[in-house]
């Protein structure tokens, strides 16, 4: 994917937050419909639904210092919270900054350049990362399987192998990606981590 104008935004992009977006948006809807029911039913009928009087009898018998007060003012407070946060806190980025164009190198359509001299960018998804780590990791001899999770700061391998003596695997397997993200100039080099696990 390129870009040619020469004041284009940057390529390492934050998360757009759509999941708390979408549970809100949906909450708010389905309160909405339900609000507007209730008051089309009032208009109809000339009386409130039944369905609010247990709800209203309820809600008439509490008082502020009611246990159930409490416990429902603490969830709104936290869920409240939980909103500002994801509104206001970064998420991390979902791409790697390369120092070049390596798009040929890993045969895939993850890796994304922002044409133009200045400000050139050139970035692989966290997605690519971990398809190039997993391809490298399954050549060492001794691998079995592997599934590899990847965020902007580390790389981390889960590997199944017969072998009953895993530590010269781990190294070879940790040595092997991180020499392979460097080559292709994942700037900076992620932390690489592994996991064995032992078959046999």
């Amino acid at each position: 994917m390129s870009r040619n104008e020469g004041e284009s935004a940057g390529l390492r992009r934050r998360p757009a937050r759509t999941v708390p977006s979408l549970v809100v948006g949906i909450l708010l809807l389905a309160i909405g419909v339900g609000l507007a029911w209730l008051c089309i039913a009032r208009l109809v009928s000339g009386s409130w639904s039944t369905l609010l009087q247990a709800p209203r009898n309820q809600l008439a018998t509490l008082t502020w210092s009611d246990p159930l007060m409490w416990s429902i003012a603490a969830v709104a407070v936290a869920v409240g919270l939980i909103l500002l946060l994801c509104a206001l806190v970064p998420g991390g980025f979902n791409t790697l900054r390369v120092r070049s164009s390596s798009g040929e190198e890993t045969g895939r359509g993850d890796v994304h350049a922002q044409s133009g001299n200045p400000g050139q960018q050139t970035v692989m998804t966290r997605r690519g990362v971990a398809h190039l780590a997993r391809a490298q990791c399954v050549q060492v001899d001794g691998v079995s399987t592997a599934s590899v999770t990847a965020t902007a700061k580390k790389v981390h391998l889960k590997v199944g192998t017969s072998l009953r003596e895993t530590k010269d695997l781990h190294t070879l397997v940790t040595d092997g990606v991180r020499n392979r993200l460097t080559a292709i100039g994942l700037d900076p080099v992620p932390e690489v981590t592994a996991t064995i696990e032992s078959r046999g």
